[in-house]
């Protein structure tokens, strides 16, 4: 089983709802060249776009893309932002030959709990839940830009999809209480640390 995998679809199957597009997306972009790569981090509609965004795009067609083209650009650059950099393809062909694949960003933990481990503070996450639309998806991006230089553990890409695609309040919701309850977690983890080391 793929170690950052939650669920793992066949590379033949189409991606039945929200959370299996994502999942295939961020396995796709782990397999990217380093120069489509590069162009998804830095925006894949900067000028005529990045040709990996529309063929993602066109491959998976997520039902609300045509609607909510803007949403799923920023989804691709955070998940692109957040996939660890590897060696990248010697062929040619944009895609990683077999053994030099990266680690997909996509993981078990909790988006909240990485927030925790990358040290975001409770402002920023308040801030953050904050926003809505663009400046919901331009904060979300600079936050993965954060998560990665955190290296941050691969986590649930699907809440992150869903907080930038749709910004929902069930799903600000789940982040908080994601946080808090992670939050909490690590202070009695390094209070009963600091009780065993005194």
């Amino acid at each position: 089983m793929h170690e950052n995998a939650v669920q793992q679809p066949l590379p033949t199957e189409r991606p039945t709802d929200f959370g299996s597009t994502v999942w295939m997306i961020a396995r796709d972009v782990a397999h990217l060249d380093p120069g489509a790569a590069a162009a998804l981090r830095r925006g894949p509609l900067a000028g005529a776009g990045a040709a990996a965004f529309w063929k993602l795009l066109a491959t998976y067609d997520p039902e609300d893309a045509v609607q909510n083209e803007l949403g799923w650009a920023a989804l691709i650059q955070s998940i692109a932002i957040l996939t660890p950099k590897g060696q990248g393809s010697r062929t040619g062909h944009g895609k990683t030959p077999v053994g030099e694949r990266r680690r997909s960003a996509y993981g078990k933990t909790s988006m909240g709990e990485a927030l925790v481990k990358a040290n975001v503070s409770e402002e920023r996450l308040a801030h953050l839940l904050a926003t809505k639309d663009e400046q919901r998806r331009e904060t979300a991006v600079r936050l993965c830009r954060r998560l990665a230089a955190a290296e941050a553990p691969p986590f649930n890409l699907t809440t992150l999809g869903h907080f930038i695609v749709h910004g929902t309040e069930k799903t600000d919701r789940l982040v908080a209480s994601q946080f808090y309850y992670a939050l909490a977690a690590a202070e009695r983890q390094a209070t009963e640390k600091g009780d065993t080391s005194s």
